[in-house]
């Protein structure tokens, strides 16, 4: 077997540990694209990439093979490279570039001016100003707090040789708007505030007169939510009215199908309700007229922001509306069925210690049905009567409970109204627009004694990611580092939960109950789409061929499919391995999908491709990394997932791996074996 120059020894991949064994086969891929061995290269950087999601090095390594490869996966691949590491400006540059010269113009002016904030602040956003100004993104800047105070920057895009720009900003709370004049040039800025202890939304007036929402804005000044601890029992079940709290911005379809399945459910509910919806400063002047229409009619209770102040201010407004009401967040992508408060509440008021319960729904993280942290295709309002009422009744049966869980999930989530009082409202202080905010709040009320839980008898569904959109990763990112400082042990308990799944058996028992109705045909689409997520067409703007050249390799390769180190097969595998090593005239290697042991490494003829964990940003799958390596031949001991106009060689108790080496490489190697 020849090894390229300077690459890893067998004998060292199969004795370091598998940090080294990581840094090795960047070695080896990075050895391996310089020499144009593309193939080699790609399946040793897909491999840490798989293994280490979140690391940016095997991702870019990945992207930049692909890219002189395959030049029609560049937007793909920068775009998951950027997934590694969202607030790296290399990555983000390297993505929009790709975008552009893929024909994403207006992906790039959605998302590029939300780098602006955190870049503009390190001083690292020249690099990122010429990459706007190609998509059209002519006026931009960005805005942060500055201690007491509001910063930022703020570029016109003028004629060379032109006076000192200069700009207006107008900043807005809940009632008032005040002007301001700040230079344009890209000079910092700083200004006091108009008052203390607000939310400031910070809107840039173009030299057209076009207003536009400053990057980073809206800016939270008020102090950080206190913890207190809880003092006594609330028995407020039959008393406390509800307050359904649902923030809009656009998506007129999906907002009008939300409030029609509110309204249309408040006359089965007993629980005395309001619906609250706060309109933050929609783009959409039909949604705005047709809420308008709503309050008119006295159907809802309508708050309108004069400017947009982000999800998180936007919720708090409306929890404080009512503030003798429990509190009913709920998404306006989300649709729901028959007495769902009611059954929300008795779940909420069944112990006294309970802060918050969420339902089930088909896309909600740990909530999701039929699989945990799988998002499925939203159910038509048939399709959730069923689901709803099948919830219902499985939980009324013996042996039927609510179940307690690390934090609730947001989409739709009922609160009792003195842990608000207690610990406080949503913290738009230290969060960033949107995302993790519930988890931030369900943490601090854990820390005063309250729990959350799972209400097994409700189902809603979810559309999701509606009004964040491109913006979601990097502000996922963001408040994620927050959450990790504030409260450290969440996340390895939340993935213990994931892995333990304490829901299991209340999701078994839901799905037995729809497996017997008019929804099972949902159900069965849901179990065949659930797959690692792809990328969002978005950055996809050319299509995948049907067939994948094969990339120039050093090797031939046979792929090992499904391997599975317990299986009895693995043996023959191991037998088939150490044989090929035998050959080195036969340049040879294995492509082994699934695991592999240590003295499979150590034959020095493997590469492996693990299977695609849950953080994984899937580019390629398995199958297409047949034709990528052009694989001469499969064997497999469980062809399941292979593509079915492939004819594997079986794995079986007959299986004679000298014989077929022989076969095989009298037909294709051009070498003869002995």
């Amino acid at each position: 077997m020849q090894h390229l120059k300077g690459g890893p020894a067998p004998f060292f991949l199969s004795m370091c540990t598998p940090r080294l064994r990581d840094d090795a086969l960047l070695t080896r891929a990075l050895e391996a694209f310089q020499a144009g061995y593309y193939a080699d290269a790609l399946l040793a950087a897909e491999y840490v990439c798989r293994r280490l999601p979140l690391k940016s090095i095997p991702a870019m390594l990945r992207a930049k093979v692909l890219q002189t490869g395959y030049p029609f996966m560049a937007a793909r691949a920068w775009h998951a490279a950027w997934l590694s590491d969202a607030e790296n400006p290399v990555l983000q540059d390297a993505m929009l570039q790709s975008w552009l010269q893929d024909g994403g113009r207006a992906d790039v002016a959605s998302l590029g001016p939300a780098f602006l904030p955190a870049r503009c602040q390190a001083g690292r956003h020249a690099s990122l100003l010429p990459l706007l100004r190609a998509a059209g993104v002519a006026h931009t800047g960005a805005c942060w707090k500055d201690g007491d105070a509001i910063a930022g920057m703020v570029f016109l895009n003028v004629q060379a040789g032109a006076s000192a720009p200069r700009a207006k900003l107008l900043l807005s709370d809940e009632t008032r708007q005040y002007q301001v004049e700040i230079p344009a040039d890209g000079s910092r800025f700083r200004l006091a505030c108009p008052k203390p202890g607000a939310v400031w939304s910070v809107t840039l007036v173009q030299p057209d007169g076009k207003q536009q929402l400053l990057p980073g804005s809206p800016l939270a000044f008020y102090a950080p939510p206190v913890i207190q601890a809880r003092q006594s029992d609330d028995d407020g079940f039959s008393s406390r009215p509800v307050s359904i709290v649902i923030p809009v911005y656009r998506e007129l379809a999906l907002v009008q199908a939300c409030l029609n399945s509110v309204l249309a459910s408040l006359k089965q509910n007993q629980t005395p309700a309001r619906v609250v919806v706060i309109d933050d400063a929609s783009p959409e002047p039909a949604l705005s007229a047709w809420l308008d229409k709503q309050a008119t009619a006295g159907l809802i209770t309508l708050l309108r922001n004069p400017r947009n102040l982000g999800f998180i201010e936007t919720t708090n407004r409306g929890m404080r509306e009512f503030p003798d009401h429990d509190v009913l967040l709920l998404n306006a992508d989300t649709q729901v069925h028959a007495d769902w408060i009611d059954r929300l509440k008795r779940a909420l008021y069944a112990e006294p210690d309970i802060a918050s319960v969420t339902p089930w729904t088909n896309n909600g993280e740990i909530s999701s049905f039929p699989l945990m942290s799988q998002a499925a295709s939203a159910p038509d309002l048939r399709e959730l009567a069923t689901l709803d009422d099948a919830a219902a009744r499985v939980r009324a049966m013996n042996g039927g409970s609510d179940i307690e869980l690390p934090s609730c999930c947001g989409f739709t989530m009922l609160i009792r109204r003195p842990v608000l009082d207690a610990i406080g409202m949503l913290d738009g202080t230290s969060l960033i627009r949107g995302y993790g905010e519930e988890v931030d709040w369900c943490m601090r009320a854990r820390a005063a004694g309250w729990r959350h839980l799972q209400a097994t008898g409700v189902f809603v569904t979810h559309a999701g990611t509606v009004s964040f959109r491109a913006e979601k990763t990097l502000r996922v990112v963001q408040n994620r580092r927050v959450l990790l400082a504030r409260f450290p042990s969440f996340y390895p308990e939340f993935s213990a939960f994931r892995q333990n799944d304490p829901l299991s058996t209340a999701r078994a028992a839901l799905r037995l109950a729809v497996e017997r109705s008019c929804a099972a045909n949902w159900l069965r689409k849901a179990d065949t789409a659930q797959q690692p997520a792809t990328l969002p067409l978005v950055v996809a703007k050319k299509a995948m061929p049907t067939m994948l050249q094969r990339l120039r390799s050093s090797s031939q390769r046979i792929a090992i499919w499904n391997h599975d180190v317990r299986r009895p097969a693995a043996h023959q595998v191991l037998a088939l391995a150490r044989l090929v090593a035998s050959k080195p005239d036969l340049q040879v290697r294995l492509l082994v999908f699934g695991d592999s042991s240590e003295a499979l490494w150590h034959t020095g003829v493997v590469d492996l491709l693990p299977r695609i964990g849950d953080d994984a940003h899937l580019l390629l799958d398995d199958s297409r990394f047949l034709q990528i390596a052009g694989c001469n031949a499969v064997l497999t001991d469980d062809p399941t997932g292979l593509p079915s106009k492939l004819r594997p060689v079986s794995l079986d108790e007959r299986f004679d791996a000298t014989a077929w080496l022989k076969s095989w490489s009298n037909t294709h190697s051009g070498v003869k074996v002995a």
